[in-house]
């Protein structure tokens, strides 16, 4: 596991010796947690054990600093939040997850410039079934709104499109996935608790790893309201009107998506 930050200044003398061992600890127990969930799932046991693991996983990484790992628990989360039960397709998914946490865990793929790559290597998110569904691009669009029919249209039309929809419904998570990530767009629900998404989109914007994604603002209020006067011309608008689908459209093309 990498110790970058133990002992470099971030901590020091004694207070380093505790970090380090309590980091030791925490990878020599998720080794084995990790490893005991493997030999389960294939049974189709395990799947509440799996959702406390990769919980457990994504807090105590980010405690530590160690962004990679955190990141692919919470892409991990994010596929549990839609099964139920382990089905031969979960078992297969999840097996991948348990597989890339492990690595992680036992030092591997270390490098923070490898997050984009291993993640776009994740299975996506289980969604809404739709007929005749195109293979999954390398496209990934970050959906930054709450979970419902909002969020389950928007993906429809994502993954009809063939493009990988990751939906995260905290919008500071949403800016720390996206200086790692690189995601190739964003499409934010204006209104969000703690930071809205407006300020998300102002931040993304002003952030040089960051400013070059295509944006896209959800939105209630009408196009000349001050609160949407301060985003630059480049953030895409999409009205909750009839018009809905048709500016979810030229967002995408005006990403180049589409």
């Amino acid at each position: 596991m990498d110790m970058r930050g133990v002992g470099t200044g971030a901590y020091a003398g004694a207070t380093a010796d505790m970090v380090a061992g309590l980091l030791a600890e925490f990878v020599g127990e998720s080794q084995e947690r990790c490893a005991d969930l493997t030999r389960q799932i294939p049974k189709g046991d395990g799947l509440p054990e799996l959702r406390r693991f990769v919980f457990d996983v994504a807090g105590q990484a980010r405690n530590f600093g160690l962004s990679m790992l955190e990141t692919v628990a919470d892409q991990a989360q994010n596929y549990l939040t839609a099964i139920t039960a382990l089905d031969d397709r979960a078992i297969d998914d999840l097996g991948q997850y348990l597989d890339a946490i492990q690595d992680l865990l036992n030092g591997k793929q270390a490098d923070e410039g490898d997050i984009r790559q291993m993640v776009r290597g994740l299975p996506v998110r289980r969604g809404i079934e739709i007929d005749e569904a195109p293979e999954v691009r390398d496209i990934e669009v970050v959906l930054v709104m709450a979970p419902g029919t909002q969020q389950t249209f928007v993906e429809r039309e994502l993954r009809a499109c063939g493009y990988r929809a990751t939906a995260i419904p905290d919008t500071l998570k949403a800016l720390a996935y996206a200086t790692r990530a690189k995601p190739d767009m964003m499409i934010v629900s204006a209104v969000m608790p703690q930071l809205s998404g407006i300020d998300l989109a102002l931040a993304l914007t002003a952030i040089p790893t960051t400013r070059n994604i295509p944006l896209a603002v959800i939105t209630s209020l009408d196009a000349g309201d001050p609160q949407l006067k301060v985003l630059p011309p480049s953030v895409a608008l999409i009205r909750k009107t009839s018009a809905f689908g048709d500016d979810l459209t030229k967002a995408l093309q005006q990403g180049f998506l589409l």
